[in-house]
């Protein structure tokens, strides 16, 4: 099992400012709906808090906030034995919209058999993620 690094990710674009789809993107709980059945973080959203998701039929995972840099990108870690999994959350803005983009980092021992198992299935998840976030960012009236 090689120790290379592994990436993997899925975007949407959308024509809310990137300000609103930062509002969207981080308050877990207005993240259920149609692919998300759990969202939360454990008090404000920032540096050290930790998020719990859970994507229909998926696992529910929790992992540490890393960054938190409104309203570019926020970042997140999961930890296991052999395996980090650092996730992105990347809003880029532009003149003709904000492309949102989620991509997940894979290191350790493990990262190659967990690429393997889960790449396809990982990308579908966060266009959806992504898109899902997109349409409420469009759409849902702002807090």
């Amino acid at each position: 099992m090689g120790r290379k690094q592994r990436s993997v990710e899925g975007s949407s674009r959308c024509s809310a400012a990137p300000e609103r789809v930062w509002e969207v993107w981080t308050a877990p709980e207005g993240w259920p709906g149609d692919v998300i059945e759990v969202g939360a973080v454990d008090g404000e959203f920032a540096v050290g808090s930790t998020v719990t998701v859970k994507v229909k039929g998926g696992v529910k995972t929790k992992s540490t906030l890393t960054r938190v840099d409104a309203p570019k990108i926020w970042t997140s870690v999961t930890r296991f034995p052999g395996l980090t999994l650092t996730y992105e959350h990347v809003i880029d803005g532009s003149a003709d919209g904000t492309v949102l983009t989620e991509r997940v980092i894979m290191t350790g021992p493990f990262a190659g058999l967990f690429d393997r198992m889960a790449r396809g299935q990982l990308q579908q998840t966060f266009t959806a993620v992504t898109a899902d976030i997109a349409r409420s960012a469009e759409t849902a009236p702002p807090h």
